[in-house]
């Protein structure tokens, strides 16, 4: 029986012994189990090599498993302990040149000294993938990339690779638009170009799809098409500087070949251009204002006066107000800091009235921001932003606006105030005098110093007429569109004495700064507009600023796609500092 029992006991001991050596997966001892080589991953880094490491099991050897604590002396651990050590520094520092790098390379706003970590990732995560298709066009040749000279000192052979790509997005009212991205050695460029409401007579032509079963035929897969495969392949071949703006812009108004940029889409055009710009600007070291200004021949920085919308009337209501918009203009403020401190509380006085009186429904806003209330006439809005100014304690320092978009009310030569009635009487239609003595009383008897659009955009001789009759301002925008024939026109005509400039009216970059020296050289005002559907894009702010228009009309103090301007504004100010110039008074340039 002993004997039966030390056989069966040896027998278990090797049979033990034989599944500790083979080290099986499924054996039950805890400390056999398959374990991960931690050579190098004994600092706890995440290079290429510890996740190859990381990816393959390995088992330890049955040796160095029981004889690992015996071959280590305090000698030894102190020694990893300290390359540990040196290696966690160096990941580290690694890791704060990689940020230091992608500071760097990343563009941000010139007056902005430095980005957190958390910030730069965020811009990092498009950057990258941009870093990405470049090393695969690089790869691939050159045929995707727009290419120029570096150095007109260096070799001819070295090159700079840019990517142009355009997307569709959707402006701020749902419709889509085109934006474009642009990468050059020193970061990534964006743009997106508004849309417009309604297509003006004269104005440039943005491509739609025109498809009725998609976005009601208002997508731009067209327009981004021509980007991508017409646009930026023939720029490369140009080989041009993008500091080149008037170049490139005259290359693909050829390029496109019509009048109105109608085979390739003024929305594709002007993105582009303008992403040109903004690259041009980085190229230079400069801020886009500054770039713009020196295009434009620019001298003297000046701040632009805002033009506030407050109330909303004429066809974007169903209230009584005859006229589009009733705006506010800070032209008595000291600063544009100021003159938003102004437009604001004003507006949020109006706003809290509207609820008091209307309801909260009626505080709702128009697409530019503007309250739709149940005024009944033309006077009962003059009279209700009269008192307003007077109550906030801005008497002389706040004037009013009015945007009549007059060719609304344009029927058979004569002008119906009533046309939102569809039982008007023709008999009460006013003829273009009887409509200017109206606004000649209403300068006389509010604080009114604008009139938008006060006549149908081809009455010139009724243009002419009120300009030769008042030094206030009588404001074009229909009337030329951004049109140099048109403004050409209002020149020669004296019709009106300012002029809106639109950026997605004419085409190009180029044309708005040539249009912007034909309207100074004739010592007209000018107002930098910005479109109903609108994007977040800032470009317009920094238009104004370089151009020193005097005047952006930007709409209220409300819905982001138009505070966002005016905060990069504030922005610019700032940078600025003892050397800012508001507009105030001589928001029209007339000194």
């Amino acid at each position: 029986m002993d004997s039966a029992n030390e056989s069966h006991s040896a027998s278990l001991e090797t049979n033990t012994s034989s599944i500790t050596l083979n080290g099986s997966p499924t054996s039950g001892n805890s400390s056999d189990m398959f374990l991960y080589d931690d050579s190098s991953m004994s600092d706890g880094s995440l290079y290429a090599s510890d996740q190859e490491n990381l990816s393959v099991p390995r088992r330890r050897s049955e040796y160095r498993r029981l004889h690992k604590r015996r071959m280590r002396c305090p000698q030894q651990q102190i020694q990893q302990r300290q390359a540990a050590n040196l290696r966690e520094r160096r990941r580290m520092q690694s890791i704060n040149d990689a940020f230091e790098g992608l500071r760097a390379h990343i563009p941000t706003l010139p007056y902005e000294k430095r980005l957190s970590k958390v910030d730069t990732l965020k811009l990092a995560i498009g950057y990258i993938s941009f870093l990405g298709e470049l090393v695969r066009a690089d790869r691939s040749g050159p045929d995707t990339m727009l290419s120029g000279v570096t150095n007109n000192q260096n070799t001819g052979h070295e090159q700079k690779k840019i990517i142009i790509r355009a997307r569709q997005i959707f402006d701020a009212t749902g419709v889509p638009t085109v934006e474009v991205d642009m990468v050059t050695e020193l970061g990534l460029f964006r743009v997106g170009v508004p849309s417009t409401d309604q297509k003006k007579i004269a104005e440039a032509v943005q491509l739609r799809d025109n498809n009725p079963s998609e976005f009601f035929g208002m997508g731009v897969t067209k327009a981004v098409k021509n980007i991508n495969t017409i646009i930026a392949p023939e720029l490369i071949k140009q080989n041009l500087e993008v500091t080149m703006q008037k170049e490139i812009d005259q290359f693909m108004i050829a390029l496109d070949g019509t009048e109105n940029k109608s085979r390739l889409g003024a929305n594709a055009i002007m993105c582009v251009s303008l992403v040109i710009a903004k690259a041009g600007a980085a190229k230079k070291g400069v801020p886009l204002y500054r770039h713009i200004s020196d295009m434009a021949g620019v001298a003297s920085i000046i701040l632009p006066v805002p033009h506030f919308t407050i109330l909303t009337g004429g066809i974007l209501s169903s209230n009584g107000l005859p006229f589009q918009e009733y705006l506010i203009l800070p032209t008595g403020a000291a600063s544009f800091a100021e003159a938003m401190r102004i437009g604001s509380e004003i507006y949020r006085y109006v706003k809290n009235s509207i609820v008091s009186k209307y309801g909260v429904e009626a505080s709702y806003v128009s697409d530019s921001g503007g309250f739709a209330i149940p005024l009944e006439s033309h006077r009962d809005a003059l009279v209700f932003l009269t008192d307003v100014i007077k109550q906030c304690g801005y008497i002389g320092k706040a004037e009013i606006g009015i945007n009549a978009a007059a060719t609304d009310l344009y029927k058979d030569g004569a002008y119906d105030v009533e046309f939102k009635n569809p039982n008007s009487n023709p008999q009460d239609y006013m003829s273009s005098d009887k409509l200017a003595e109206v606004y000649l009383d209403n300068i006389k008897e509010f604080p009114v110093c604008s009139i938008e659009d006060g006549f149908e955009f081809d009455d010139w001789a009724a243009w002419s007429t009120l300009t030769a009759r008042t030094q206030s301002q009588l404001f074009g925008n229909d009337l030329t569109q951004t049109s140099l024939r048109r403004i050409g026109l209002a020149v020669e005509k004296k019709a009106g004495n300012t002029i809106a400039l639109r950026i997605n009216q004419a085409g190009t970059l180029t044309e708005v700064i040539e249009a912007y020296k034909m309207l100074k050289s004739n010592g007209f005002g000018i107002v930098v507009s910005d479109r109903w559907g609108d994007t977040d894009d800032l470009f317009i702010a920094d238009l104004v600023v370089g151009l020193s228009a005097g005047q952006l009309k930007c709409g209220a103090p409300a819905r982001c796609e138009r505070v966002s301007k005016y905060n990069q504004i504030i922005r610019i100010e700032e940078e600025l500092g003892a050397l800012s110039k508001y507009a105030g008074k001589n928001y029209r340039g007339q000194v």
